[in-house]
């Protein structure tokens, strides 16, 4: 039998290792310790309870089509939240379009330094009064 119990990780490929890790842990808050890292060798963080991303070294540029990862949404509990990310990305100079209102969420778009499409989202819910 044959049972997958999650997603253990996601590589990205980066020009910069380093750079997408910075803005990883300065803008998403995301505790990356880049003080253990070897120099040309990939990056693993984790945050959650299960959620892993791998950044990898890569020289070649990528494309976004087929067989590509177009984007990673991120989940945030609260309109403060959201509101809190748009400051910090306004303060750094990051371009990002929203927070867009749809019909289930609010979903917030911006890129690494390396052009990796990120989203935030934070979900309606019924308790939900905005």
């Amino acid at each position: 039998m044959f049972h997958v119990k999650g997603i253990h990780h996601i590589a990205l490929n980066c020009r910069n290792v380093m750079r997408v890790a910075v803005f990883f842990r300065d803008i998403l808050e995301i505790p990356i310790p880049l003080e253990q890292l070897a120099e040309g060798e990939p990056i693993y963080f984790q945050f959650g309870d299960m959620t892993r991303i791998g950044l990898h070294p890569c020289s070649r540029e990528g494309t976004n089509g087929t067989g590509q990862i177009d984007h990673i949404a991120f989940s945030v509990a609260t309109h403060d939240e959201l509101d809190y990310l748009v400051d910090k990305l306004e303060a750094e100079n990051i371009c990002y379009r929203g927070p867009i209102e749809r019909p289930t969420s609010y979903n917030l778009y911006f890129e690494s330094p390396d052009g990796h499409h990120l989203e935030v989202r934070l979900d309606k819910d019924e308790f939900d009064d905005t």
